[in-house]
């Protein structure tokens, strides 16, 4: 059985800064838990947020209302084949 799961990740250049982040949006209730970054994307740390797609708006405002700037991906994984795009 194939299966399709779609979430959103988070990304930095910092370690550092994906921990502290990890832990803003857990107090906020969300959701997310660090992943190694996937190959496919660079970036000069090698970790990430994986979050779910469905809390994309609150985590909009928290990162807006934190003035946090940081790349974001939608992945949809179909099997062992992903599908990157940035938003």
């Amino acid at each position: 059985m194939i299966v399709n799961e779609e979430f959103l990740l988070l990304v930095s250049d910092s370690t550092h800064f994906i921990i502290q982040l990890e832990k803003l949006l857990q107090n906020s209730q969300i959701c997310c838990r660090i992943i190694p970054l996937p190959h496919e994307i660079s970036a000069g740390c090698g970790l990430s947020i994986k979050v779910s797609l469905n809390d994309k708006n609150i985590i909009e405002t928290i990162l807006t209302k934190e003035q946090i700037k940081v790349k974001q991906y939608l992945i949809n994984k179909i099997g062992f084949k992903k599908n990157i795009i940035e938003l």
